[in-house]
């Protein structure tokens, strides 16, 4: 599972808003906006910062099964190159 169908199904297993959400991550000291939520959800824009993936998992964690954790796992299997990859599974 990608990120985005990740961070999709977190969502979708909350049952919350974008707009709740967000406003969850304000709380938590972290700004997004509900169009950039929508956007990384989506596949529209690559995976988010780490800090933007802390706030997510605090807040998402309460209610589903996603952890920071897997959100940063991949995050980046998507952003790591093959060959980096490959190297790292190799024990290189």
């Amino acid at each position: 599972m990608n990120y985005s169908e990740l961070l999709r199904s977190a969502v979708k297993e909350s049952g919350w808003s974008y707009s709740h959400i967000v406003e969850q991550c304000k709380v938590h000291n972290k700004a997004i906006s509900r169009s950039y939520l929508s956007k990384i959800s989506r596949g529209l824009m690559p995976p988010p910062s780490d800090e933007v993936n802390k706030a997510l998992a605090v807040v998402l964690s309460s209610v589903t099964s996603i952890t920071y954790e897997k959100l940063t796992l991949a995050k980046y299997k998507e952003i790591i190159p093959d060959e980096v990859l490959k190297a790292i599974a190799s024990g290189q």
